[in-house]
């Protein structure tokens, strides 16, 4: 249980990514490095600066040839910080002494002197190999941008080669955003539209009822994987009746599915439809109307839309 809680400890306070990194040299440090080399990405080497408001700190990021990836918050139980690749994604690596280790899984894509950074989820492993938990990024849609240290003469050219650059798919957002572009865009815009399910009501218990839908799309919204069933949430009332649907829980009176995958995280996408079922229980067994009183994304956020259907 110890483990445990130190892990969740870790985690919870070094999951953001916000420090500065040394700039050692990285032929200096070459010979007392115990991280591997062979799966780096050279493109990766140097130093980077992250673009940020202007009354923030710039924090920095080092990527050193010899797999070591260093930085002034630099705690002596920790034994060694690596980073490496791993298909497409990078690995940040911290080993902690006689405890196990943490790793970061990010996805990155360099563009010029640009880095585009995204963390998707943190693993604890301990001493003796064991995945101890995981805690996911509950807005990985919204990346950090990074540039070359020395690239750019000044933020106006800065700025001007971020607008002019296309984002990378698992970009939705990000940062600090030259054009004040942020994911509250999405949330403050957009309206969701439920309509009646294409199959008819039946008196069984696992009835379509309706789907729903992103109305106008103004970019994707994701909604916190921490909270589980409090995530994505419809609460509706039939017949004066209040029922509940979520997404994953075996005992709710209906369940919401969604047409895409998504992986780690939950992201609502641009054409993805979100189909109500009944999950045991009878709501529907003719044409009833279905007032809709709420949907949320997240357990304190909630969209507005379509507040009556009749389903048949």
């Amino acid at each position: 249980m110890k483990m445990r809680f130190f892990f969740v400890c870790l985690i919870l306070l070094m999951t953001t990514l916000q420090g500065c990194l040394s700039d050692d040299d990285d032929s200096s440090s070459r010979s007392s490095s115990n991280c591997a080399d062979d799966a780096l990405d050279p493109d990766l080497y140097g130093i980077w600066l992250k673009h940020t408001y202007h009354d923030l700190t710039i924090g920095e990021l080092h990527f050193q040839a010899n797999g070591e990836r260093t930085t002034h918050r630099d705690d002596p139980d920790f034994d060694q910080t690596c980073w490496y690749i791993d298909g497409d994604e990078l690995i940040y690596e911290k080993i902690y002494a006689q405890q196990g280790k943490v790793l970061w899984h990010s996805n990155y894509y360099i563009h010029g002197d640009l880095l585009f950074y995204s963390h998707v989820f943190t693993e604890s492993i301990d001493i003796n190999g064991i995945n101890v938990g995981n805690s996911y990024n509950d807005k990985p849609t919204e990346c950090y941008l990074f540039h070359k240290s020395g690239a750019f003469s000044d933020n106006t050219t800065l700025n001007s080669t971020i607008n002019s650059t296309q984002f990378p798919d698992f970009c939705t957002w990000i940062f600090a955003d030259p054009t004040g572009a942020s994911p509250t865009d999405a949330w403050d815009s957009t309206h969701y539209l439920a309509q009646d399910h294409s199959d008819s009501v039946t008196t069984g218990s696992n009835d379509n009822l309706m789907t729903v839908e992103i109305d106008e799309f103004f970019g994707e919204i994701d909604w916190y994987v921490s909270e589980y069933n409090y995530g994505f949430t419809l609460n509706i009332t039939v017949n004066n009746q209040y029922y509940t649907c979520y997404t994953e829980y075996q005992n709710a009176d209906c369940i919401i599915s969604f047409s895409g995958i998504d992986n780690y995280y939950a992201v609502w996408e641009e054409f993805e439809i979100a189909t109500v079922a009944e999950n045991g229980v009878d709501i529907c067994s003719v044409q009833c109307d279905i007032e809709i009183n709420e949907l949320h994304l997240r357990e304190e956020d909630w969209l507005p839309g379509t507040t009556n259907v009749t389903v048949q």
